[in-house]
């Protein structure tokens, strides 16, 4: 289960959410110049401290919380087998994610589907 946003989804909404809303963070390491390869847990909103060339990172959590309750969740079982999808839908949005094996990911494109409309409440 994927219980966070991977590299790439974290550089494109760290150009759509406030950088404090991120829970998590790829730290850069200059001595090596690279990435973590596991984001880190950011300790609190109030010890706030990602670096320049870090890159924020969101959690499961944090981004259902951003979508807050204008959003429906929907699984589907794929045939018979134990692989589920998960899809969104946006309460008063006309839109719903295509199906994603990771629930996150379909946060993902909620996310920036409602920022590339101009729905995005936050």
């Amino acid at each position: 289960m994927k219980n966070y946003t991977d590299f790439v989804q974290c550089k494109k909404l760290a150009e759509i959410l406030p950088l404090d809303s991120a829970d998590m963070v790829f730290a850069h390491c200059d001595s090596f110049d690279e990435y973590t390869t596991f984001p880190r847990v950011l300790e609190s909103s109030e010890n706030f401290n990602i670096y320049e060339r870090d890159v924020p990172c969101w959690s499961l959590a944090a981004l259902l919380d951003i979508l807050k309750d204008n959003i429906k969740i929907e699984k589907t079982g794929l045939d018979q087998s134990d692989i589920f999808t998960y899809s969104i839908i946006g309460d008063g949005y006309d839109y719903k994610t295509y199906e994603h094996r990771e629930l996150i990911d379909a946060c993902y494109e909620m996310i920036v589907k409602l920022h590339e409309k101009n729905e995005l409440v936050i």
